[in-house]
């Protein structure tokens, strides 16, 4: 916008030609790589979902014999 309202803003002379717009479009990769790397991303992350080893182990462990506490005397024979 000018700096009165009978001038019409005017572009500079020097900045007609902006150094990005010059390049042209972006190429695909700049315009989609975002999609790219999402979909690669998920792609990634179902295949690691798939691999995890969720089964449970075919046979229990068998639990440990009852032992006695760490604090307590446990009785002595003929006491």
């Amino acid at each position: 916008m000018g700096l009165f309202k009978d001038a019409p803003p005017r572009e500079h002379p020097e900045f007609t030609q902006l150094r990005f717009m010059a390049a042209g479009t972006p190429s695909w990769w700049k315009r989609n790589r975002h999609k790219a790397l999402g979909i690669a991303g998920l792609l990634i992350g179902f295949w690691l979902a798939g691999h995890h080893d969720t089964a449970a182990p075919a046979t229990p462990a068998a639990p440990a014999p009852p032992t006695a506490p760490a604090g307590l005397c446990t009785p002595a024979a003929g006491h």
